[in-house]
């Protein structure tokens, strides 16, 4: 037998049932990737919304200085979640491998060479050159990066201007057709050889 429906709803003051409706939207099951447009509007913004046209160092003068941000301001903006995801941030993961791999070869070649008696120095080497390793090699990411996003940027400016160019093009031929299939209309409506230039009376 078919189930009851009237019960699948919430009774309202006046008596009367009412649907229940979920308003909360729901979230996809998976994160789908992002296409190369979609990672371009996220760096560089829509082209479509208008620029911002105050430099980024400057504040609004009508509404004074802005607050100075301090040491427990900065401690407070952090959370856990950061501090639990930090290798997912750009060039982390590589530079940490990197470092991490150095350190434990460096160490691990000042023990063999120098004996048990050098442990505390090879672990101060290992620990040393696992953090300057670690260091450079994310600084060199991350100058690759700044280049990468520099290339980026020029590729764009060179696709809004093909574009740009490509309809001042498009504008053209289309007004030159316009232009020439005016001539040859007029052409016609003045040649001898149309009929309809000469009436019989």
């Amino acid at each position: 037998m078919a189930e009851d429906s009237r019960g699948s709803g919430q009774i309202g003051p006046d008596g009367t049932p009412h649907p229940i409706t979920d308003s909360t939207p729901k979230k996809p099951k998976h994160e789908f990737p992002k296409s190369q447009v979609g990672k371009l509007w996220d760096a560089f913004g829509n082209p479509e919304e208008p620029v911002n046209l105050m430099p980024g160092g400057t504040y609004n003068s009508a509404g004074g200085k802005p607050k100075e941000v301090t040491v427990m301001d900065a401690v407070k903006s952090l959370s856990i979640s950061e501090f639990t995801s930090f290798y997912k941030a750009p060039c982390a993961r590589d530079s940490l491998l990197l470092g991490i791999g150095t350190g434990f070869g460096v160490g691990s070649l000042r023990v063999v060479l120098g004996g048990i008696k050098t442990l505390w120095a090879a672990s101060n080497w290992a620990v040393g050159s696992f953090a300057l390793v670690s260091i450079l090699t994310h600084q060199y990411c991350q100058r690759q990066r700044v280049k990468e996003m520099d290339g980026m940027k020029e590729a764009v400016q060179l696709m809004r201007e093909l574009k740009s160019k490509k309809q001042k093009e498009q504008a053209e031929a289309k007004r030159k057709q316009e232009e020439e299939a005016r001539l040859i209309e007029e052409r016609k409506r003045k040649s001898w050889t149309n009929l309809s230039n000469y009436k019989f009376w």
